[in-house]
């Protein structure tokens, strides 16, 4: 191999380096973007579920209130 075959070479690989460190990078903010959102995703279900706990307690409320007034209604008529 000639010397300048050696250096196109070296060249070459310190590219495919800068690639493969800047890939691992990524990857890296990839993961903690990730781990990052997963952790939301789980406080937004349980700020989900307690919602739909609360709509549930609402209209069993208004079921109660709803009973109330028909029979209210029934012993007027």
């Amino acid at each position: 191999m000639s010397i300048e075959s050696l250096g196109q070479l070296e060249s070459r690989l310190q590219n495919l380096i800068d690639k493969l460190e800047l890939s691992r990078m990524e990857v890296e903010d990839l993961r903690s973007a990730n781990t990052r959102l997963e952790e939301e995703n789980i406080q937004l279900k349980q700020e989900l579920s307690a919602w739909g706990e609360r709509v549930t307690a609402l209209l069993g409320k208004l079921d109660i209130v709803n009973e109330e007034e028909t029979s209210e209604h029934e012993a007027v008529a």
